[in-house]
């Protein structure tokens, strides 16, 4: 299977919408958040060219690297999510020993909660980016907005999916951080 960065955009939702296990909805998942933090990015630098402050321009100019970053790290995380999940579907298939279970369920659980964290991040810098958008970019930044939410939502589903089946320090470390992102989301 081709990578996800690799493949046309039809190819990714004809393989979504396909009865394979993978890509799933970890995937989708932080790809919508690659696609909300790209579209801040963009509305960003618009808005820093069109702005006459200098020091909104500056503030927006400063966003745009970081907002870049989460938009690739959170494209990563969607290969990394299939990958995660086909590494499951083979140590579940192959009758794998319960420590290589535990392991590929741990990363299957790290993958979402990465995503999670990200899109939590690139939501931090909305209000930033808000405060000072122009007028012209209000559907593209309200559209960001809404996939950065959805990816948050998505990836933290499959990290309660996947809780479950961790045990012992990793169960522990995963479930803490998934509730303090859980409560961010909530506010």
């Amino acid at each position: 299977m081709t990578v996800l960065r690799d493949q046309t955009v039809g190819a990714y939702l004809e393989a979504l919408a396909s009865t394979a296990a993978v890509p799933g909805g970890g995937s989708a998942a932080a790809l919508a958040a690659a696609m909300g933090a790209a579209l801040v990015s963009m509305v960003a630098k618009l808005s820093a060219r069109k702005t006459k402050s200098v020091e909104d321009r500056e503030l927006l100019t400063g966003l745009v690297p970081e907002l870049d970053q989460l938009a690739a790290r959170l494209l990563e995380l969607s290969q990394d999510d299939i990958d995660a999940y086909r590494a499951v579907i083979d140590a579940r298939k192959s009758g794998a020993q319960a420590d290589m279970l535990a392991r590929v369920y741990e990363r299957a659980a790290e993958v979402p909660l990465e995503a999670a964290t990200a899109a939590s991040r690139a939501i931090a810098l909305l209000p930033e980016v808000s405060r000072r958008s122009w007028e012209m970019t209000a559907s593209d930044l309200a559209v960001g907005s809404e996939l950065l939410q959805t990816g948050l939502s998505g990836a933290l589903g499959n990290v309660a999916t996947n809780l479950p089946e961790l045990q012992g320090d990793a169960a522990a470390r995963i479930e803490a951080a998934y509730r303090a992102l859980r409560k961010d989301a909530n506010g």
